[in-house]
């Protein structure tokens, strides 16, 4: 199996666990309409969970984890949890030096133990 390969299926993998453990705590309420969803498209190597739906009157739109996969390199552009996503990342195989982390400014990249892009 090919690197992309590889880091495709440890990304869809990791998600796939949040995802369903996530969904095992989530009470059903009949006021809310919300729902967790996950969406992978290997095409363009968009990885994605997030929450949608309403809450009242309210649209709820919220990106918990977004993971894209650029220049051979995974980046995590999101993450909205305390789940340690880049530790499951490293304990599946993904080198710090191909692990980018997105949501930091490019010019504070520098300064993590991780790729800078």
């Amino acid at each position: 199996m090919d690197k992309l390969e590889q880091y495709r299926n440890i990304i869809k993998k990791i998600l796939t666990e949040y995802y369903e453990i996530s969904n095992t705590r989530i009470s059903k309420n009949s006021e809310f309409e919300v729902s967790e969803r996950l969406a992978f498209d290997e095409t363009r190597d968009q990885y994605i969970w997030f929450r949608f739906g309403w809450e009242d009157k309210k649209q709820i739109q919220h990106i918990i984890i977004y993971f894209t996969i650029k220049n051979g390199k995974v980046w995590v552009e999101e993450d909205a949890t305390d789940l340690c996503i880049v530790d499951d990342l490293l304990s599946a195989g993904i080198p710090q030096n191909d692990i980018v982390l997105g949501f930091h400014h490019p010019s504070k990249r520098v300064f993590t133990e991780f790729a800078t892009a």
